[in-house]
């Protein structure tokens, strides 16, 4: 489900001088804290390495100070919590319609013409309830896409 996904980045970084092919330290090596619809966390670590490289005269393993970054992306709590919360109504949407539809065909029982409006009333508002999962598509994305008709 869309909002319950999580982004997950681990790089390790070192600066090298070129003059000298020595490390240098890296004091801080932060990711972003917040940004829209997302939250950040990251984690730092400092270790010890080699790095082999060619810079022309042959190979040269130099040992570095590096960083390394673990950064997680995930939709906050709020954001999580309201997808549940339209999961629920569209699951009990769902069933009813499915129940009155059962009572209506298969049973044969008398159902009051207004509870023919039910699943009507569903099958509209079902793709106007998944338009607000935060970070869905728009509405009618694949139409064009998986119609024969090219513009």
């Amino acid at each position: 489900m869309i909002p319950f996904d999580i982004y997950t980045l681990s790089a390790l970084v070192f600066v090298i001088e070129k003059a000298t092919n020595k490390s240098l330290p890296i004091t801080t090596f932060t990711a972003g804290q917040e940004t829209s619809g997302f939250v950040i966390s990251s984690w730092e670590l400092q270790v010890n390495s080699s790095w082999t490289h060619d810079s022309g005269m042959g190979p040269i393993t130099v040992e570095v100070q590096a960083s390394l970054l673990y950064m997680e992306v995930r939709r906050p709590l709020l954001a999580r919590a309201f997808a549940v919360c339209l999961l629920v109504i569209n699951s009990a949407l769902t069933i009813g319609s499915a129940y009155v539809t059962l009572l209506a065909v298969v049973r044969r029982e008398r159902v009051n013409d207004a509870v023919f409006f039910f699943p009507v009333t569903v099958v509209l508002t079902i793709p106007a309830l998944r338009s607000l999962y935060p970070g869905s598509p728009p509405f009618g994305v694949y139409v064009g896409r998986s119609s024969g008709l090219r513009s």
